[in-house]
């Protein structure tokens, strides 16, 4: 019988007379037994305590978080759930290896690669040959030189020679961690190939030595800063790299210092090598042999018959977790990280702006710091006030124009709090007989006006917006457009019927120098401002979020359909929220391009045809999206001569 720590604490507290060191004892035996109700006791309430932290509690033995058997994360989660209204595949955990799932890839790689254990073998024996051979190239024994890994080693060796701290920094600081015996002999090099075998070896084992020097990046920053670095070495310097990856590090740092003498390494990179491993893993996780090999379970014997189907890939998933725990994430590790994510967001308050879109990307499974949950929590956007493109219009007369004069005024009214950006549009008379200059738009209150510097004639027809006026499509640069103030605002048209003479206005022109203003309406204009709704936000979100969206499945309780509900739980009462998807379509087109001549003119016609047809929109699409759409093109064109190379010309 072995000894138990509660049971000889209460032991020892016997009087010496006792023979409690004795584990053979009655009495010994007789006290173990509260002993190990004592332990146990412990243990349990250390489980508790560590199950009611989210960085210490675990979901083991959960069934799922709708089953009547649940983890610690499970009962965590549901006290955020039932405060946020969340989604029950939010709290569902994907056994599939995805981004993020491998904590350590270089030791994976390595493993795979290397290791002589019968699981990495068998691993090994079912990558498919891209993997294979991407993690033969990702060896560290990649990154070292040898004869062959130079394009020119003598002219490096010359480049070495010359260099000074001023003209080179880098050639100058190998040279100077150059051995003393190569150095000499780099001394005495005439400049002339081959290079002496033994200034070969010196060359290669220095470079070698760089490939472990954890100061070559330190010490020459500002020159690697000057090179364009390849995306394997960026992603390393990102990393801070130690050991292997920083040997990698400096052989990417080196190829790309002297691409002229040192041939490129083959080395991928991490993401690439991460992509993958995840692609071989998720193979391997339906593969009822794996299950047998892994199978490590002392206590119970192994089932005759595998387990079947979502089960035979959860127990692979566990058993490839407890192999490799230093380089596989648990699959609840995001799990954790969601729950996280929500209580940051309770923190911070969910109903603010910000709150939201944090708790729509939750939601989706976006969390984190990572460039790419910045980049894809940046894709929801909210647009308060449900601003509408909405057209002005003459009191009492919805839906028209204003028809005017030169010289006359109108009132506009802006219902918004906050003065608008408009568009103006303008369209001459087409029975307008004379041609009108400076065409342009004043405020009245202000005298700020916006001005079309030309001409404009019967049935043209000008828009301004912002900087830009586009007389019948073709745009001109002009000054800003006056803003649009709040309430009730006057404005006047005004243009000139001679360039440069205005237009009479008695008390402040004089005759001679004006010209008087048709009495027939010169114009029809319209303003358009975009007009706000108070009460009301729109959440507008991309259908697909590469990398988030496609971890879920595609189902009815996709954490898309939960958003509604949730947005409705944390806005103000009395606030409309309205949710947008947004879904990119791609298509393909086909055109047909038929030419005939026949003497002049010279027709050209060409016809293109696609369809477009969005129809039985269903989750998650089983018989894909369809889409029909047709449209002709007709082009012709007349040409007065055609020329070729030779200088030939026809009629």
């Amino acid at each position: 019988m072995e000894k138990r720590g509660k049971t000889t604490s209460i032991s020892n507290r016997f009087p010496h007379f006792y023979d409690g060191a004795n584990v053979e004892s009655l009495l010994y035996q007789f006290i173990d037994v509260f002993g190990v109700l004592l332990e146990q006791g412990e243990t349990d309430l250390l489980a508790v305590m560590r199950s009611h932290h989210v960085d210490t509690a675990d979901n083991e033995g959960s069934q799922g978080f709708i089953a009547n058997k649940k983890g610690d994360l499970d009962q965590l989660f549901a006290l955020y759930l039932e405060a946020l209204g969340g989604t029950s595949q939010l709290v569902q955990v994907s056994h599939q290896f995805s981004p993020g799932s491998l904590k350590n890839v270089s030791n994976l790689a390595k493993k795979l690669h290397e290791g002589r254990d019968e699981l990495s073998e068998y691993l090994r024996s079912q990558l498919d040959h891209d993997t294979k051979t991407l993690l033969e190239r990702y060896q560290v024994s990649q990154a070292q030189f040898n004869l062959e890994s130079f394009r020119d080693l003598p002219g490096l060796a010359i480049k070495l020679l010359v260099a000074t701290v001023d003209t080179d920094p880098l050639s100058h600081y190998l040279k100077i961690h150059l051995p003393p015996e190569t150095l000499e002999l780099l001394n005495h090099y005439d400049g002339f190939p081959p290079l002496p075998d033994p200034l070969q070896q010196g060359l290669v084992q220095t470079l070698n030595q760089q490939l472990v020097n954890p100061s070559l990046y330190g010490k020459n920053k500002r020159y690697f800063q000057t090179l364009k670095l390849g995306k394997a070495a960026q992603q390393l310097l990102a990393q801070q790299p130690i050991g292997e990856d920083r040997q990698r590090l400096n052989r990417l740092l080196l190829d790309a210092a002297y691409p002229e003498y040192i041939s490129p390494s083959p080395i991928p990179t991490l993401a690439e090598v991460e992509q993958g491993l995840i692609k071989g893993l998720n193979l391997c996780l339906e593969d009822p042999s794996l299950y047998q090999k892994t199978y490590q379970d002392t206590d119970q014997p192994r089932p005759e018959t595998p387990p079947q189907g979502a089960d035979l890939i959860i127990q692979n998933r566990q058993l490839l977790e407890a192999a490799y725990p230093n380089e596989i994430a648990k699959s609840y590790a995001p799990y954790r990280e969601r729950l996280k994510g929500l209580i940051q967001i309770l923190r911070q308050g969910a109903a603010t702006k910000q709150g939201i879109i944090d708790l729509v990307a939750a939601n989706l499974g976006i969390l984190g710091d990572s460039p790419a949950a910045q980049a894809a929590k940046e894709t929801i956007e909210i647009k308060e006030f449900m601003p509408r493109l909405t057209q002005l219009h003459p009191h009492n007369q919805p839906e028209h124009s204003y028809v005017l004069r030169l010289g006359a005024e109108f009132e506009v009214y802006n219902p918004n709090p906050q003065p608008e950006k408009i568009e103006i549009f303008l369209a001459v008379q087409p029975s307008l007989p004379v041609v009108l200059y400076n065409l342009r738009v004043v405020r009245c209150d202000t005298e700020e006006s916006v001005t079309y510097q030309g001409e404009a004639r019967a049935s043209d027809v000008l828009s301004f917006r912002e900087n830009t006026v586009e007389v019948n499509g073709k745009p001109y640069a002009t000054e800003g457009t006056p803003q649009l103030p709040t309430q009730t605002s006057r404005w006047r048209l005004e243009a000139q019927l001679a360039d440069g003479v205005p237009l009479a206005r008695f008390d402040q022109q004089r005759f001679g120098e004006t010209t008087f203003a048709l009495s027939q309406p010169a114009v029809s204009l319209e303003m358009r401002f975009y007009k706000l709704t108070p009460g009301v936000f729109e959440v507008k979100i991309p259908w697909d979020i590469p990398g988030f969206t496609d971890k879920f499945q595609q189902a009815g309780d996709h954490p898309r359909h939960q958003i509604a509900g949730i947005i409705d739980k944390v806005k103000a009462a009395g606030v409309l929220g309205m949710i947008t998807y947004e879904k990119r379509f791609q298509e393909t087109h086909e055109m047909v391009a038929r030419l005939g001549v026949e003497r002049s003119p010279f027709l050209e016609e060409h016809l293109a045809e696609d369809t477009l047809t969005i129809s039985s929109l269903q989750v998650p699409y089983p018989e894909g999206v369809v889409h029909e759409m047709s449209d002709n093109l007709l082009t012709c064109g007349v040409f007065d001569y055609t020329g070729f190379d030779s200088g030939n010309r026809f009629g």
